[in-house]
């Protein structure tokens, strides 16, 4: 593979088929007053099916005074694991100097996901981590934000290759995320709607969506769990994570690929500037292809 200009790419073997899935981008924004401003991915890099690594380095950025970066690098990366036999899988995003109209800053933002698979005879659930995840001098009109993490919302990965889906920790810890944003006095209507947590609705779609913030301290505007409302600025929203599992077609027996999305600051932006930003995503993901009875079908 030709690498891109201040991109790094490097591929390996894969054991077993593994078909690799990893990407990460910087920011995106879509901007509907005073400008109207599309800005596709940012650095994005993806990383390619046999695994191997690429990185891309960022400089400075801005619209129009509105909002800027000072820099940023994306970085994916797959690889057999020297630990268990099966493959290993890295998606990294990170952003500094982060201002978004002087109201929101940041001296970085880092989004990390580490994820691995066993081999495809060995089970199909794969362990999760987000060493690394964090919020430096988060700063909303010039006070200090406290951030309350919770890396380990998904917790150890489950014993006999229990599904997420069917733990019953993972969704303690999910639904007592929702309860106390459903606890805060006040809460706006639209809260209430969005964020209800609907078990059968999850089993339905396999698809959870939580966060990796439990709570923050210190903000201006109205906050609850990961969530800010901050009039005349809009709807902050951190470390957000959506995971799910699909189905492989065709697998015998039933192979389930798991995918999960990590996006840290996530802006709907109100009066007198409209639109939406996204800050540091990352995503990984991954599943087997190969004949015999094996899934056949790949990335997720």
């Amino acid at each position: 593979m030709a690498a891109l200009p201040n991109q790094i790419a490097i591929v390996n073997d894969r054991p077993n088929n593994h078909i690799y899935h990893a990407d990460a981008d910087v920011f995106r924004a879509d901007l509907q007053e005073p400008i109207f401003r599309a800005v596709e991915k940012q650095g994005f890099v993806e990383l390619p099916k046999k695994g191997g690594y690429e990185y891309k380095k960022l400089g400075a950025f801005q619209i129009e005074g509105l909002i800027s970066y000072e820099s940023g690098y994306s970085q994916v990366a797959g690889n057999p694991s020297t630990k268990h036999g099966g493959v290993s899988t890295l998606a990294t995003s990170v952003v500094e100097n982060l201002n978004v109209l002087d109201v929101l800053t940041a001296d970085r933002v880092v989004a990390q996901i580490f994820t691995e698979h066993p081999e495809y005879d060995k089970g199909q659930v794969p362990s999760v981590s987000f060493l690394g995840t964090r919020f430096e001098n988060l700063r909303i009109a010039g006070q200090k934000v406290e951030v309350e993490p919770h890396l380990d919302i998904l917790g150890p990965q489950p014993d006999d290759d229990e599904s997420y889906f069917k733990n019953d920790g993972v969704f303690s810890r999910i639904a007592h995320q929702y309860s106390n944003i459903k606890r805060k006095v006040g809460l706006p209507k639209w809260a209430s709607e969005q964020f209800r947590f609907d078990e059968s609705e999850i089993q339905n779609k396999n698809e959870m969506k939580c966060s990796l913030v439990n709570s923050v301290e210190g903000a201006p505007g109205t906050s609850f769990g990961h969530v800010i409302d901050l009039p005349f600025f809009g709807k902050i929203f951190l470390g957000e994570l959506t995971f799910r599992r699909e189905l492989v077609p065709g697998s015998d027996p039933e192979y389930y690929k798991y995918w999960f999305h990590l996006d840290m600051i996530r802006l709907k932006l109100g009066c007198p500037v409209t639109g939406t930003t996204n800050t540091a995503m990352v995503e990984s993901n991954g599943g087997g292809s190969s004949g015999g009875g094996s899934p056949n079908q790949g990335p997720g």
